[in-house]
């Protein structure tokens, strides 16, 4: 049994995690949350996001003290039915008044004046002319993610990864974290949210700030100390086959596939307004534009590996599905986002 948990800049001794266990509440979630909870446990063999135990609590009590420190001694990998962790969002959320970190890389969310300072900094630094580097950021330094290998994802190695080919132009969303990282010195955040935590959430500010959905982001990922595997990133010539192996080896469907494709709503790919967020991208899919002879442009709307999606009979049904429903849409996004931005947990 250990004494207390070790994480990166946080250590929590087992009589704090009783004392914060004292303070904790429950509050209802979203339908949103219900149906990722559904989802997690219909997909928990073919996912990453395996845990070696689980814990449920009802909506009318909070977790006991007992029930913390056992969580923070365990080497199993545990999920809390409560708590957004490893990129789960439960339909009964537990929210800790105090971030509660442990060696077993367990996700909290920040307590409140934590979440002020990382907003506040958000603020400062986020715009929507850096959204689409911002998010550029989170998908090339997740892409490493090898599920077989349990190796590569989330972990902010893409600082290490910057002079390769595939990452030309993302110097720029570096500075992005750094000036993130300088914005909260002094803060009660200073400390406590990680190089790999600001990548995620600042790549979640970039969608809500250009009208996506709100996706809550927890804190507690490590960091890399040098590079990820080289060649695990999709490459921009793939087929739709191609696409969907690269993805099924990252741990994620091909409906996660196609939702996350949609981050290439933003960005001025020629799918809707550049810096909005929305489902444009799957109506130009199946509208198919870039096949117009008489317009010279279009062929530069998109990629190579967007023009496939709408080809492959697995993609086509989900394309069709957010494009009528921006909803769907959102909630598919927000629930690939989260379990893209955990892979880098993965022991």
């Amino acid at each position: 049994m250990l004494s207390s948990c070790s994480y990166r800049h946080c250590t929590v001794s087992r009589e704090t995690l009783s004392h914060h266990a004292s303070h904790a509440y429950v509050a209802s979630a979203n339908n949103t949350q219900a149906r990722a909870l559904h989802q997690f446990q219909s997909e928990r063999v073919s996912s990453p996001l395996n845990f070696d135990h689980i814990i449920t609590r009802p909506t009318s009590s909070a977790m006991s003290a007992d029930e913390i420190s056992s969580v923070a001694s365990s080497s199993r990998r545990t999920l809390l039915l409560g708590t957004i962790s490893f990129g789960v969002i439960s339909n009964q959320c537990i929210h800790p008044r105090h971030a509660i970190a442990t060696s077993t890389g367990l996700l909290v969310m920040p307590n409140a004046e934590t979440q002020a300072a990382i907003n506040a900094a958000l603020r400062k630094v986020m715009n929507k002319g850096k959204a689409p580097s911002a998010l550029r950021l989170v998908f090339h330094d997740a892409g490493t993610f090898n599920l077989a290998k349990r190796d590569g994802g989330m972990n902010s190695s893409i600082q290490f990864e910057l002079d390769r080919p595939e990452n030309f132009g993302l110097k720029r969303g570096w500075r992005i974290v750094l000036d993130l990282e300088k914005a909260v010195k002094g803060t009660p955040a200073e400390g406590l949210v990680t190089r790999t935590d600001w990548i995620a959430l600042a790549g979640a500010a970039a969608v809500a700030m250009c009208g996506g959905p709100v996706i809550p982001v927890a804190i507690g990922r490590q960091d890399a100390l040098g590079p990820d595997p080289e060649g695990r990133l999709p490459a921009e010539s793939l087929s739709a086959s191609e696409l969907k192996s690269n993805f099924a080896a990252k741990g994620f469907s091909v409906r996660e596939l196609v939702a996350l494709s949609g981050a290439h709503t933003i960005g001025g790919k020629g799918f809707g307004a550049p810096d909005v967020f929305d489902n444009a991208y799957y109506k130009s899919l199946l509208a198919r534009p870039w096949l117009d002879k008489t317009d010279p442009m279009a062929p530069m709307i998109g990629l190579p590996s967007d023009h496939v999606l709408p080809e492959d009979e697995e993609c086509l049904p989900f394309i069709q599905e957010f494009s009528s429903s921006q909803e769907s849409f959102f909630e598919a996004f927000s629930l690939a986002y989260l379990k893209m931005t955990s892979t880098g947990l993965i022991v």
